[in-house]
């Protein structure tokens, strides 16, 4: 019988072609130990997974021990997927910062969405930002003593008092002395900073970027993202915050342009970058997408148009110089609607045109507003399903509404099909009655799937 530990170490999966499955491993086996040690957390698992031999122990399905001795080469990873991918119980977040986007839900959400995690582990395993907060100093040791790399961090603010204040924790303090730490140890470093007007704006941004590149090449990025706020803030009784608008996001994109160009002068690269948010609210154009630097905080919302617009410009042009194939499918000049945020809308309908002509169709995009949280959150992932849903209702009524639907996976969660409002992909397609096509929201995602949907540019490789 597995003990509770034991529940954080069982497989879900062997690669196909990895040692663990010429050894015999199977999916449902549970990791007890290796070399007689138990496995502290997915960090010390990585670590003597890089062993040439070592001996391995798993407790079987019918409760029975299994010891593997093997050899391999340095650093071959064993081909062991975990059910938990951290291995151990993810450490929650100590903090009540002012900005929190889960301290701005509604009640009567499921419980998964306010849970706050705040794991060193997960940010390296997932890319999540961690504050450093919640580590005692023997903890943090042990964590870096594997040299994982990279970890991403929550700044905010490098002066102390600032960033106690913001994230109210009275360890807030110990940033930069284990920023450095991590560097010493090898550890580079992405930073984000979530920026409130009144806050950590203005000289305190400028003391946090002087003072992050002091650190020097361990740190690789820096991007500045914009507070999100919701209708909920008052009704949860959260301390009132300024959301940025056209002057505010101006004089915050002048700042980001000084220290670029000091990053090129200095380093022959930008790493500091802001979210698209601010380009939008100052209405200034998008930057290239060279200037991104290969995209290192794309996922933070920065450079997503400029990517997205390289990639749909680029798969567009492969797909004219080929001839599609002579496929029937019913859909030939019926309507595709594809749902948007309002932020992104106008940068997305520009390929509607060109994307009609490519497979035959009536591409319309649909700006989407968040009822749900509020006008004021103008992003694709934070639409609800009862959002997108009654809009596209709306549109029926109106005698616009679509014979196909393209939405993004972003809009539900990463590993389950369901909408932020717990309304399913099959209730949603219930709802409206019409094919639903999923796309990823990076890249040409949405010409992949339109590719598979219709049949008609199959085997091209953007």
């Amino acid at each position: 019988m597995a003990n509770k530990r034991e529940q954080y170490r069982i497989i879900k999966e062997v690669v196909p072609g990895s040692i663990a499955e010429e050894v015999g491993v199977e999916p449902g086996y549970i990791l007890v130990s290796i070399d007689g040690v138990e496995v502290r957390d997915v960090f010390d698992y990585r670590l003597r997974e890089r062993a040439s031999e070592m001996l391995l122990a798993f407790r079987l399905p019918d409760g029975q021990i299994a010891e593997v001795e093997l050899e391999k080469d340095e650093d071959e990873e064993l081909g062991l997927v975990f059910e938990d991918p951290i291995m151990c119980n993810c450490t929650s977040c100590a903090n009540r910062c002012i900005f929190c986007f889960i301290d701005q839900n509604p009640k009567g959400m499921r419980e998964t969405l306010y849970f706050k995690d705040d794991d060193m582990r997960m940010s390296f395993l997932t890319g999540n930002y961690v504050t450093l907060t919640n580590l005692s100093d023997k903890e943090f040791e042990r964590i870096i003593g594997y040299h994982l790399s990279p970890i991403n961090v929550s700044v905010h603010a490098t002066d102390p008092v600032v960033r106690e204040k913001m994230i109210n924790n009275k360890f807030a303090y110990k940033l930069m002395p284990r920023l450095r730490k991590m560097i010493e140890n090898g550890i580079s470093i992405n930073c984000q900073i979530v920026c409130c007007p009144g806050y950590n704006n203005g000289e305190v941004l400028d003391q946090t970027i002087r003072d992050l590149a002091e650190l020097g090449e361990g740190v690789l990025s820096i991007a500045v993202v914009p507070v999100g706020i919701t209708k909920f803030r008052d009704e949860n009784g959260l301390v009132k915050l300024t959301p940025f608008n056209k002057q505010t996001a101006g004089e915050l994109l002048d700042q980001v342009n000084y220290w670029q160009d000091y990053f090129l002068k200095t380093r022959g690269e930008r790493i500091f970058f802001a979210a698209d948010e601010f380009y939008i609210r100052a209405e200034r154009p998008i930057p290239a997408a060279e200037e991104y630097e290969g995209y290192p905080q794309l996922e933070n919302g920065v450079g997503m148009v400029a990517e997205r617009d390289a990639a749909m410009t680029k798969g567009i042009a492969l797909r004219k110089k080929h001839v599609p194939k002579k496929i029937e499918y019913p859909y030939v000049g019926k309507r595709f609607m594809m749902i948007s945020g309002t932020d992104a809308a106008p940068y997305t309908e520009k390929f509607a045109h060109p994307i009609s002509l490519l497979y035959n169709i009536d591409l319309v995009v649909l700006a989407v507003v968040n009822k749900f949280f509020g006008a004021t959150i103008t992003v694709s992932g934070l639409l609800t399903g009862g959002d997108i849903s009654d809009a596209v209702l709306e549109e029926r009524k109106k005698g616009n509404g679509p014979d196909v639907l393209i939405i993004t996976a972003n809009m539900m969660k990463a590993d389950e099909d369901i909408f932020l409002d717990d309304m399913t992909l099959d209730q949603f397609k219930e709802r409206l009655g019409i094919p639903v096509i999923v796309a990823e929201c990076e890249g040409s995602g949405v010409l992949k799937a339109l590719d598979a949907f219709t049949g008609l540019y199959k085997g091209i490789e953007d």
